[in-house]
Order: C-alpha cells, then sequence, then structure tokens
C-alpha cells in the first residue's frame, strides 16, 4: 500500500528534477499536497532547447512546446506552482518555509531541487551584452540582442558553449570559441568526440581557440566590445556567452545545517534514495551528490533519474534499477549521444572506432583494459543503444572485435 504517512510534500527547484519528482508520486499514487516552488516566472521549461530552437526563435512570448508541462497538467495532477517566488530559509525545526513574498510554507517533507549556478568570469557581470545560460530568462534576454548583432565570442568548449555557438552560425553570427584547455569538451568527452566536434565547427566557419583562457574583457561606454585572451589574441564581438560551468545551488542547505561536499558549499550530500543528513529532507537534481561518488552527473537523465528514486523511497517502492548515465547534444545536423562517463585524466583509457549502418554514422567504444565504460554514438542510434544495454548489463564486448560493424556485442 501508497505510503500516505507524509501529506506535504514541497519541493525548491521546478526544472526537470522537480516537476520528474511531482509527476512520479503522483504516479505512484500518492494522494497528499504536492507544492513546486520556482523562483523563474511562468511554467517550467524544457533545458535542452536554451541553447537551441529557443534561441533561434523571433516571438517575443515563449512558445508552449517548450514548457515541461502544461498548465493542464498541474491542474489534473493536483500539483500548486508557486513561480516567480524564491525560498529564502529553511526551518528544520518547525518545518517552515520562508518565501521572498513573505509567505511561510509549511511541509511534512522537502525536496530540494535547486540545481546549480553557472559561473561568471571576474568582472564581467556588469557589462551589457554578457550572458551566462542557465535560466529560461538567461535565453530569452540572449536572444532579444542575438537576433540584432552580427558577432558572438563564446568562452567555453563544453556542450552548452558549443550548442550556443552553433544556433549563433544558424543565425548568420561571426562566432569565436575560447576553451582553455587543449580541446574541446575535455572534461567530459573522448580526444576523438573531441576531433570530430572540432571538424564539425570548423566546417560551420566557427573560430576556435584552444589552449588558451581570457585575460581581460573589454568594453566601451559600459557595452562589452571584446576579450583580449592569455596568449595575446584579441578578439572583437558584439556579445559574450560565458560557458565555464556551474557550481551546486546549496546555499539554503548549508544554511539549514545540511551536510555538503565542503563546509562552505558543494554539492548536498545523498544516499542511495536521495536522502540527505536531515531526516526530512531529500535533494535530487543537479545540486545532490551521492555519498562516495566524486563526479556530479549534470543531466536531464540524471535528474529524472534521481527524482523517480526519492519519489519511490517516500512511497516503500524499490529503487528503479541502475541505468548508466545517458547524454545528448545536437549541434547543426549532427546529434551527439553517449552513455557512460569517459575518465579523462586516466592513460589506460582508449577507444574503438566502430562505423554505423547509416551513412556519417560512426560511435567510440571507450575501455578500460577490457572493461567497456562509454559510448559516444554520432548520428548512430543503433550503436547508441547497443551501448547502453552493455552498460546497463555490465557487458563488456571483446575490444578485439568491437570495430567490426558485423560483429554483436550482445552476443
Amino acid at each position: 500500500m501508497p505510503n500516505q504517512s507524509i501529506p506535504r510534500i514541497v519541493v525548491v527547484g521546478a526544472s526537470h528534477a522537480g516537476v520528474s519528482f511531482a509527476d512520479r508520486l503522483r504516479q505512484h499514487g500518492f494522494n497528499g499536497s504536492i507544492t513546486l516552488i520556482d523562483r523563474q516566472k511562468g511554467g517550467p521549461l524544457e533545458r535542452p532547447p536554451l541553447s537551441k530552437e529557443f534561441l533561434l526563435d523571433k516571438s517575443d512570448k515563449i512558445n508552449p512546446i517548450f514548457l515541461l508541462k502544461k498548465s493542464k497538467w498541474y491542474k489534473n495532477n493536483q500539483v500548486t506552482l508557486m513561480h516567480g517566488v524564491t525560498v529564502t530559509r529553511i526551518d528544520t525545526a518547525s518545518k517552515l518555509l520562508t518565501l521572498t513574498n513573505g509567505e511561510l510554507i509549511g511541509f511534512d517533507k522537502l525536496v530540494l531541487a535547486t540545481g546549480a549556478s553557472p559561473r561568471w568570469l571576474p568582472k564581467s557581470d556588469n557589462i551589457s551584452n554578457v550572458f551566462v545560460l542557465r535560466q529560461p530568462d538567461d535565453a530569452i534576454a540572449i536572444r532579444k540582442i542575438a537576433h540584432s548583432v552580427k558577432s558572438a565570442i563564446v568562452v567555453g568548449g563544453g556542450y552548452i558553449g558549443l550548442e550556443v555557438a552553433a544556433t549563433f552560425r544558424q543565425m548568420d553570427l561571426t562566432v569565436s570559441v575560447v576553451e582553455a584547455a587543449g580541446r574541446l569538451l575535455a572534461r567530459v568527452a573522448s580526444p576523438p568526440l573531441s576531433n570530430v566536434l572540432e571538424n564539425l565547427h570548423n566546417s560551420h566557419g566557427v573560430n576556435l581557440y584552444t589552449g588558451t583562457g581570457v585575460e581581460k574583457i573589454t568594453e566601451k561606454r559600459g557595452n562589452f566590445s571584446g576579450v583580449i585572451l592569455t596568449d595575446g589574441t584579441i578578439l572583437k564581438g558584439d556579445m559574450l556567452i560565458i560557458g565555464i560551468g556551474v557550481t551546486p545551488d546549496s546555499d539554503l542547505a548549508i544554511k539549514a545545517g545540511i551536510e555538503t561536499e565542503n563546509s562552505d558549499g558543494g554539492a548536498i550530500i545523498v544516499d542511495p534514495s536521495m536522502q540527505t543528513s536531515n531526516p526530512n529532507i531529500m535533494a535530487i537534481g543537479d545540486v545532490a551528490l551521492k555519498r562516495g561518488n566524486v563526479i556530479r552527473i549534470e543531466s536531464v537523465h540524471n535528474a529524472q533519474d534521481s527524482a523517480s528514486r526519492a519519489a519511490a523511497a517516500i512511497m516503500g517502492q524499490n529503487s528503479p534499477a541502475f541505468e548508466t548515465p545517458r547524454f545528448w547534444s545536437d549541434q547543426y545536423d549532427t546529434s551527439m549521444q553517449s552513455v557512460g562517463v569517459v575518465p579523462t585524466n586516466s592513460e589506460d583509457v582508449y577507444q574503438i572506432s566502430r562505423i554505423g549502418k547509416r551513412e556519417q554514422s560512426n560511435s567510440f567504444w571507450s575501455y578500460q583494459g577490457k572493461k567497456l565504460i562509454a559510448v559516444e554514438a554520432i548520428n548512430d542510434i543503433e550503436n547508441f543503444i547497443l551501448g547502453t544495454k552493455c552498460l546497463d548489463k555490465n557487458i563488456s564486448p571483446d575490444p578485439t572485435l568491437i570495430s567490426d560493424p558485423a560483429f554483436d556485442p550482445m552476443a
């Protein structure tokens, strides 16, 4: 029977993790009250399109296709959405939240889905036409400017930076990408995939600068005008997008005495059921890190998986089966899907290329010794599915055979 001893559940954060959690609770038969509190105004939006299709949209209004859930879903599932307000304090003793509008909200179980905050470059936040991209408001501000300028500089050669660069090229902007590491996606992808993306962006006219960082941001009368790189290169541009990573938004947890990675911040530490050090508070999504793990996964898949685990725990049900982390990215007409995590600092990790059945499809299978640890697919959904099955079932196909397209990895 469903556990109905927790009648009031409040979720702070209404992105993929928070909304997925509410959805899973109702699917499991939870009949108590569910309240989602979101600092953003309007209905929660899908995050992946923010760096792609959302930027291409010229309308000042938000297209309903980008909504995570339509308004009818909240009504039908009796989920209360409070948007445009921020939680400023958690009183763990009285189980009360204080909001910026002065309202107090009580809870029996609290779920923190506060996500992460983008990092800014030093002395960059007070210059016009300088942006980070994390929230819908960021994307709205970026697209408003992007449709009226001719050039842009993107600092950060990760997935977000590269997706924005690809979108800007579709808008016919002159684009430069600056990456401090020696290659694109150095923290999350294999060298072969980095090479594919470098060639892809070069072929679309993006100016790539790797192995160098930003020494200084230049401005004219408070407006962004360019950057000076650490190697002395001077770049001019009309707008700057900063995509140099994020930090977990754990301030509320720290102030409430909940355990985090460090005494002054970092991710919220959770157990396998997403329970924090406080028995009445859980954490899911980008802000959470399972005890003993050294890598915090930032993805829609992780948001949904952690939401499912928290909902199952509350309902007294078994946790979902383990799924290997999944990621995806669309740039130009190229689709990239990966499963597993590539250790970028391990010298004994190597990749084997496997040609796909479709034209211009390929995949890179990463091994550590004879153990399969990740698969990255380019326009190759078949091998992505095969790699996912192998990793979920802990199957390591023979690395001496995997390059043969006729070889069945599941055999």
